[in-house]
């Protein structure tokens, strides 16, 4: 086998190692268990409500995250998963459907946190570093991200939706979310030493 064949097969072994090894995180992204298990609701406040709804982009459910109190953040999450899974650096894929009404101020952002082990985090991230674009509430939009995990994750990481409302009287949040999907895809160190023993591989074999 020539060189230019070693370094294809390289690649191809590289990207058969990776997807492999890709590991979803979340817990009932499509809450197609018909209740809210995995989402941490606590932060939610006043009128704040996050349920479930038949609404959904696919399956039977999808949930509603409702805001109505101005001025504020209605916060919902899946915390801290990964922990164990996740390693510095590896990347971390990242996609949801949502539609919504947001008046007067109202907006939804999606928030990305590399968590440390007894609080705090090593990098925090605005998914598309504002509030989301979404589509009026009879369309779903699918939103896709790409990042990777900061340099401690010994807490795992969390994605965490904010329906955040403004100061102005009559401002509110209506998001609905479905299909949420978190996976871990090893750093690419890791991938390459997969690579290579697959090589060397092919080199014994020759």
């Amino acid at each position: 086998m020539n060189t230019k064949s070693i370094t294809v097969a390289a690649i191809a072994l590289t990207a058969i190692a990776g997807a492999a090894n890709a590991q979803e995180l979340t817990t009932n992204g499509g809450f197609e268990t018909g209740d809210l298990s995995g989402w941490d609701t606590s932060f939610l406040t006043g009128g704040q409500t996050f349920g479930l709804t038949g609404d959904s982009a696919s399956g039977a459910f999808a949930a509603e995250l409702f805001n109505p109190d101005a001025p504020s953040g209605g916060v919902v999450k899946q915390a801290n998963i990964g922990i164990g899974v996740v390693n510095p650096g590896d990347e971390i894929q990242i996609s949801f459907k949502a539609k919504g009404n947001f008046l007067i101020g109202g907006v939804l952002f999606a928030e990305f946190f590399s968590e440390i082990d007894g609080g705090g985090t090593s990098a925090t991230e605005i998914l598309s570093g504002g509030p989301l674009f979404v589509a009026p509430e009879q369309d779903y939009q699918m939103f896709s991200f790409t990042t990777f995990a900061g340099p401690d994750v010994s807490g795992g990481v969390t994605l965490q939706f904010n329906a955040g409302t403004g100061a102005a009287s009559g401002s509110l949040a209506l998001a609905f979310i479905d299909d949420v999907s978190v996976v871990r895809i090893p750093a690419p160190g890791a991938l390459a030493v997969l690579g290579l023993g697959g090589v060397a591989a092919i080199r014994r074999r020759r």
